[in-house]
């Protein structure tokens, strides 16, 4: 597609998708007697580029948590008229018809999407599949600490011990394991 950002649980691979004006999504681009077309819908109906209107932003997302999932940008950048009127943070972009492919390898226009993208979606992503890294994480140290715990009580160890190893008072650690060991 365009860009791709990945970190230990998830890859997400995000560029620009064409759209016209009746909500038609591009599928790729081919040209027809050296004009630029759009290929839309399932039938691979061609389309002249420079009746493209706008593009959506979109991120295809893998991760080892949920099932692969997908993002859009909930505002469509905008073709606009005329350079004057071009407008990056606004999500205004001004692409003449001979220029509409090549619009995502524009630099300032990748690089005011690519903040939105890492903004919006990659960055909060990114927050919760850390919580349940962390989660997985804790579950995890947690049964390691109760068979430690019930493997020093089948060897003799005292709740004295056992509660000192784990930052705890002996009642404390006595109260928490006493039923499963």
């Amino acid at each position: 597609m365009g860009w791709i950002h990945e970190d230990s649980s998830s890859t997400h691979e995000a560029g620009f998708v064409a759209v016209f004006d009746d909500g038609a999504e591009s599928r790729g681009q081919t040209t027809v007697n050296g004009v630029v077309h759009e290929i839309v819908g399932e039938s691979g109906e061609n389309r002249p580029s420079a009746e493209v209107v706008g593009w959506l932003l979109r991120c295809h997302c893998r991760s080892t948590f949920p099932a692969p999932s997908s993002w859009d940008d909930p505002d469509r950048w905008a073709r606009c008229p005329s350079k004057t009127l071009e407008d990056l943070p606004r999500k205004r972009v001004f692409a003449p018809d001979d220029e509409i492919a090549d619009i995502a390898f524009r630099g300032d226009v990748v690089e005011a999407a690519q903040a939105v993208w890492m903004r919006e979606h990659v960055i909060p992503h990114g927050c919760i599949d850390a919580i349940r890294r962390a989660a997985i994480a804790r579950r995890a140290a947690e049964t390691q600490l109760d068979e430690a715990v019930a493997i020093a009580r089948q060897l003799g160890r005292s709740w004295t011990d056992i509660g000192r190893a784990a930052g705890m008072t002996r009642q404390s650690a006595n109260e928490r394991w006493r039923h499963r060991t």
